[in-house]
């Protein structure tokens, strides 16, 4: 009967098997057996170990954003969530060129202080296509010793993590909020709730400093005209 019907209940098996005995045997018996005869769950579960990756996107803010020369035009935030944590930083870029893609995934990593052992992308043309690397793309994955891994067409699943910041940005970050040049979206969110969605498992909140508060500000050496 289980074979048939794994999640047949206990009492029902005893009364067409003709059971006379104590139920409550009966019913620790089934319990042994029932795992024995589940099918395959179709379905499976990542675990994510501290340190081993963190999933890479591009999102594209549903806004136009104010430039220098008084244009406006819709501009790529680069956004990396580390797949353990759920921590993360995100930085626009001017386009989605090798270029600005490998110049953002370092300031980004910077930000974060620490190299995962993965950074996972889709097939981000500027990442690469196929089985190529855009050129200069493995070199940069090689300068802090990670490994870039790029995932099979059409699997968004695969990096559901930062999929799911990106959902965070549209419904919770964006509205009500107008920004003059691409610097203010990290600098517009009030510190006081400089913190993502996610939690650890003690409950401290995950701060996102690639979207809150001020870059720290150096000051310049004595004699120097200038100062960042």
């Amino acid at each position: 009967m289980l074979v048939k019907t794994p999640d047949m209940p206990a009492t029902v098996i005893a009364e067409r098997v003709g059971w006379t005995g104590s139920i409550t045997w009966f019913r620790d018996h089934v319990r042994q057996l029932r795992p024995d005869h589940w099918p395959v769950d179709p379905s499976d579960r990542l675990i994510w170990l501290p340190g081993d990756a963190a999933q890479c996107d591009l999102w594209f803010p549903p806004r136009k954003i104010p430039l220098e020369d008084g244009s406006k035009t819709l501009l790529p935030v680069m956004v990396i969530t580390a797949a353990h944590s759920r921590f993360m930083v995100g930085r626009m870029i001017p386009t989605g060129h090798t270029a600005d893609l490998l110049l953002g995934m370092w300031q980004l990593l910077q930000e974060l202080g620490r190299v995962p052992r993965r950074l996972i992308w889709d097939n981000e043309s500027g990442i690469g296509r196929g089985k190529r690397h855009a050129e200069g793309v493995g070199a940069f994955a090689g300068t802090p010793a990670t490994t870039l891994q790029r995932l099979k067409p059409y699997d968004p699943e695969s990096k559901g993590i930062v999929e799911r910041r990106n959902g965070f940005f549209e419904t919770s970050f964006m509205p009500g909020r107008d920004f003059t040049s691409p610097p203010t979206p990290r600098t517009s969110r009030p510190r006081r709730s400089c913190a993502s969605s996610s939690s650890y498992p003690d409950g401290r909140l995950i701060q996102t400093p690639g979207w809150c508060g001020t870059s720290p500000t150096t000051t310049a050496p004595s004699g120097s005209s200038t100062a960042t």
